[in-house]
């Protein structure tokens, strides 16, 4: 009988002891994750930062133990950082000479100051765009972007290229192998080097892609070049006359 109970001790021991490794390895993938400091959403957009402008020096000089003082060097604006506990937090947005944050604080680059009302702003190597209301218009997640007229904006995202407007609608996806802003609503696409056409935002093609350049429509018309070395005008509505 002694025996019999020892016996069964042993099994719920044993058996306490394996259902316990089997947790502790359940659980430390998850300790693993937990290690790493998760990354925390600032918006410090409109913050005064405490100091006083150095007109001399023409700088912002801080009296807030979490920004940096800054130099603007004969600009209105200037890159700020915000001090933070962990290195790997995105801290840099943009500061005027009144010591107010213009564009938050959680990036990892900027461009410095405003161009028609739109600043980029950079994290992970990629590039975004703020207005001057500190709006976000578009997220960094795209490799470049370049304005254009009109308030539209060429993104490019896996090597392949596209447009958004001012208010951060994707007019067209970043999806050809390149794009040129033609205005009126029209654009140029490449289909192989050296063959151009057109197509409008609703990405009907207007024009097949037989032109070796690219050019700006103005009054609904624009002139380019053929294989041939001939000019010929373009018209928005799809027609193609030689010149």
């Amino acid at each position: 009988m002694k025996i019999f109970l020892l016996s069964c001790m042993t099994i719920v021991v044993l058996s306490c002891q394996s259902k316990n490794k089997e947790e502790g390895n359940t659980t430390k993938p998850a300790a693993t994750q937990a290690a790493k400091p998760a990354q925390k959403e600032v918006n410090d957009y409109g913050k005064q930062v405490k100091g006083h402008y150095d007109k001399k020096e023409d700088a912002w000089i801080s009296e807030d133990p979490f920004y940096d003082s800054v130099y603007f060097n004969g600009s209105d604006f200037e890159s700020v950082r915000r001090l933070v506990d962990n290195e790997d937090e995105p801290n840099m947005g943009l500061i005027d000479k009144q010591g107010k944050i213009v564009v938050a604080t959680k990036y990892d680059g900027i461009s410095i100051g405003f161009t028609n009302g739109f600043c980029q702003v950079g994290l992970d190597h990629n590039w975004g765009i703020v207005d001057d209301k500190g709006k976000e218009i578009l997220p960094p997640v795209y490799s470049d972007i370049q304005a254009e007229k009109d308030g539209i904006f060429r993104i490019s995202k896996d090597n392949k290229y596209g447009f958004a407007d001012k208010i951060g609608k994707i007019l067209v996806p970043p999806t050809y192998e390149s794009v040129s802003y033609a205005g009126e609503g029209l654009f140029f696409f490449m289909k192989a080097p050296a063959q151009w056409g057109v197509k409008n935002f609703k990405e009907e093609v207007v024009v097949q892609p037989e032109f070796t350049n690219t050019g700006e429509f103005v009054n609904g018309k624009t002139v380019v070049q053929k294989k041939d070395g001939q000019d010929y005008v373009v018209y928005a509505n799809g027609n193609v006359v030689k010149k």
